[in-house]
């Protein structure tokens, strides 16, 4: 069972993860984002308004996925962060990179 969605609006993509972002997800939605990319999407967003873990697994695939984007000056948006994985991406020097931004109260 898919611990994500993906909602589409043209070149531009929203991944809405129900969980948290870890090692037993990335395999499944790394496929699903190969795909988005080849067909040629702009900006990734991933939700992250339910999610409380991010793993090194997570990490990667948000790096990998950026990485892919800017080779055709695209971007990925980290949206809805909590405090705490905000915190961790501003620590390892990602937040801004990712452009994430904490979750509204």
């Amino acid at each position: 069972m898919a611990n994500y969605t993906i909602a589409q609006n043209g070149k531009n993509s929203q991944v809405i993860l129900a969980g948290d972002l870890t090692a037993a997800v990335v395999p499944e939605l790394q496929a699903a984002l190969k795909e988005l990319v080849q067909q040629g999407a702009e900006e990734i967003g991933f939700d992250l308004a339910k999610t409380v873990m991010l793993d090194s697994s997570g990490i990667g695939l948000l790096i990998a996925a950026s990485n892919s984007l800017a080779r055709r000056n695209g971007k990925v948006r980290v949206l809805n962060v909590s405090a705490d994985i905000l915190q961790l991406l501003q620590s390892m020097r990602l937040a801004g990179r990712l452009n994430a931004s904490g979750r509204e109260t």
